[in-house]
């Protein structure tokens, strides 16, 4: 007899799947190319050497989903370096580019009143970041050993996490031979993931999150603990205070640790901080909008002495869609969401990148949480009046921030608190290549010191550009309609399309503050990237899916990005007989989300209020177990996406509980018909639920 939990598992010549299915509510919801940049610097202005740490070299593709992300252990995100090409691809297996590069820039101004700052684009200009934690004495030091022994990514999946879990709950229950009748090993990774700082080098003791499981404050994968992924949702997500932990996102994870002080900032030109970031790229494999999303986390702790005021934190962009002289660039200021999208209906190839072809997607990151605001000892409101806001120094709604009028005192993160564009090219709204020119556009400036103004493209009063009134959001449309991006003043919806600029090359980025760091501050910056394409229409159609898109990426913001998932499958054991197995299904492991055939979850990317004013209760907005359905597969490689394919799968059995449910529909959004499609995935019979199954053929 073979026993084992539900996975997909060849038994004799077939095997079988088991799914789990639950019921609830769904509601419907100038061309200039990227030559390289000769810069000479000026000897004068050459840093002292504040450690001899060499470039970061660790690079690695993310590509748990549909998209294939380089992450790179030097600042910079998203690009090729060594055959200077694009290194985001979505989808994965077609190899057009959607990102060229991306990076953070961190800046603020010393009680001296000298800049300091850490800024990188592609890494061949030079590098401001090295890997690494610094020390937390004041000096923020870190020597090129730790640099070298830092310089690699920590790859971990929830799945391993959960197992080990799971094997240590059996362990201390008594029932390991029945739930882990093969036996247990722990992934080898969790001896290697970096817990603790040497704490010899000042190091901060504790630098990776863990689950501490036998308590004794020291990472022990042995004896239970493991990298920390809050699967047992121990993380409230709805107070968001400043001592909280953040934990290990994803169904994969890739963690790593840099700073700003292992050399000269030879990329900016800018003095070190004394910067430690620890930081985490991530993704989840679903069957919806997620599967084409990454998202980024960074934990930014000021280990030096010095406090900076008008500090900004910023995420940066070049944007390319597949070609890369064809694009427009947007922003969606109450979601927090800056985007590109094709300037005409049909993407071509260039050297750089295949072109999308008809209908070309568009692109976005949501940056759903920035650095706290200041403290002023007050709760500020959520508010949609501007001069309230200035008042009391508040951000107003959801998508420019959060923490805002919820109750809690000095809780209140910035959202995407400018967006700005620049090209390549010459002149003053192109690449920055100062200390001067960074700070410049994260305060939202152009390079010469010019506040950029509304309309037109934001710099030449020719273009139809106000410079009476300042931007600090970029082509907005109309998605400010309180009109916080222009002071308080009134103006017509503004946008690259509407207004006929000339399609270009184009980079973004969205920038968090002003506001002061202290040393020893902690904050945390989470960006979501996002990518949809429409089957038809202008352009501008795939921004709009892309809207729809980024609101399931900010409910899953929301949930801590805990995916709201159906039941888990139960465990299965085959009883072998002559001619005849015997299916037995169990659900009696305390770690399932379906123990005692119990599920129910709320899925928070459900409103709780209708378009018509209808209030939802919270079970309106679950998720409850159904009942089961169970495949005969063809072959083992069979997966989830291909079970309606009957030359590879057969429904066998199916059962479900009685009550007044029969039929299970999900909706799902098609993009040729812009409408929410029923999909039949359960015609139950209402006979209750069988747990064990005759299976007699093949």
């Amino acid at each position: 007899m073979n026993t084992f939990s539900f996975a997909f598992r060849p038994f004799l010549s077939f095997a079988f799947a088991v799914l789990t299915f639950a019921v609830g509510l769904t509601v419907q919801g100038q061309t200039v190319g990227k030559e390289y940049l000769d810069r000479s610097t000026d000897a004068s202005q050459v840093q002292t050497r504040a450690s001899a740490c060499a470039p970061a070299t660790a690079l690695r593709d993310l590509e748990w989903n549909n998209v294939r992300a380089l992450v790179e252990n030097g600042g910079t995100l998203w690009h090729e370096r060594a055959n200077w090409r694009g290194a985001y691809i979505v989808p994965k297996e077609d190899n057009v580019s959607t990102v060229f590069a991306g990076a953070l820039w961190i800046g603020g101004i010393s009680p001296d009143q000298q800049l300091k700052l850490a800024a990188v684009r592609y890494r061949r200009d030079g590098n401001d970041f090295w890997p690494g934690p610094l020390s937390n004495d004041g000096a923020a030091e870190v020597d090129a050993t730790t640099c070298n022994e830092y310089d690699e990514f920590f790859v971990s999946t929830r799945a391993d996490a959960r197992r080990h879990r799971q094997y240590f709950e059996a362990l201390a229950a008594g029932t390991v031979d029945e739930e882990f009748p093969e036996g247990y090993a722990m992934p080898a990774y969790f001896r290697d993931y970096p817990a603790h700082g040497n704490t010899d080098l000042n190091q901060d003791y504790y630098l990776a999150p863990f689950l501490d499981y036998n308590g004794d404050g020291f990472y022990s994968p042995e004896q239970g603990d493991y990298p920390w992924y809050d699967f047992l949702q121990e993380i409230d997500c709805g107070n968001r205070r400043r001592e909280d932990i953040v934990p290990l996102y994803g169904d994969q994870n890739y963690y790593w640790i840099f700073n700003d002080k292992g050399n000269v900032h030879s990329e900016s030109q800018g003095e070190p901080i004394g910067m430690e970031i620890r930081a985490q790229a991530f993704a989840f494999a679903t069957n919806d909008e997620v599967n084409n999303m990454t998202f980024n986390n960074y934990v930014l702790i000021n280990q030096g002495t010095q406090t900076l005021t008008n500090t900004y934190m910023c995420q940066w962009v070049d944007s390319d869609l597949g070609g890369i002289s064809d694009d427009y660039v947007g922003c969606d200021v109450q979601r927090g969401l800056g985007y590109t999208y094709n300037g005409d209906a049909f993407d071509e190839s260039d050297s750089f990148s295949p072109g999308y072809g008809e209908n070309p997607p568009a692109f976005g990151v949501d940056f759903f949480e920035g650095p706290y605001q200041d403290a002023d000892g007050i709760d500020n409101p959520l508010t949609t009046n501007f001069s309230n806001a200035i008042d009391s120094l508040g951000i107003p709604y959801e998508g420019i921030g959060i923490g805002y009028g919820d109750g809690v005192v000095d809780n209140e993160r910035f959202g995407m608190r400018r967006f700005i564009y620049f090209n390549w090219g010459s002149g003053p709204n192109t690449q920055p290549s100062t200390a001067g020119h960074y700070y410049n556009y994260m305060r939202g400036y152009w390079k010469n010191g010019q506040r950029m103004a509304y309309g037109g493209d934001g710099l030449n009063a020719g273009t139809g550009a106000n410079l009476e009134i300042y931007a600090d959001y970029m082509f907005p449309g109309d998605t400010d309609p309180y009109a916080w991006g222009t002071g308080g003043t009134p103006v017509e919806p503004w946008s690259e399309f509407e207004t006929g600029n000339p399609p270009g090359d184009r980079l973004f980025l969205q920038s968090a503050g002003p506001f002061t760091l202290e040393p020893g501050d902690y904050n945390n910056i989470t960006v979501g990237m996002v990518w949809a394409r429409a089957g038809g229409g202008e352009p501008f159609e795939s921004v709009k899916l892309l809207r729809l898109a980024d609101d399931k990426a900010q409910a899953l913001f929301d949930n801590c990005f805990e995916i709201v998932s159906g039941p888990d499958a139960p465990d299965m054991t085959i009883q072998e007989l002559e001619n005849e197995l015997i299916l037995y299904l169990t659900n009696n492991n305390p770690l399932s989300n379906n123990f005692g055939e119990a599920y129910t979850a709320v899925d928070p990317g459900i409103p709780k209020e209708l378009p018509d004013g209808t209030l939802l209760s919270e079970a309106d907005r679950s998720y409850a177990f159904e009942g089961y359905q169970i495949y005969q597969l063809a072959e083992q490689g069979v997966s989830p996406a291909e079970l309606g394919d009957v030359e590879k799968a057969r429904l066998i059995y199916q059962c479900d509980i009685a009550n007044d449910v029969a039929n299970v529909v999900n909706y799902r959004y098609d993009d040729i018909m812009q409408a929410s499609v029923p999909e039949l995935m359960a015609n139950g019979e209402n006979e209750g639920i069988a747990h064990s199954f005759r299976v007699t053929k093949d």
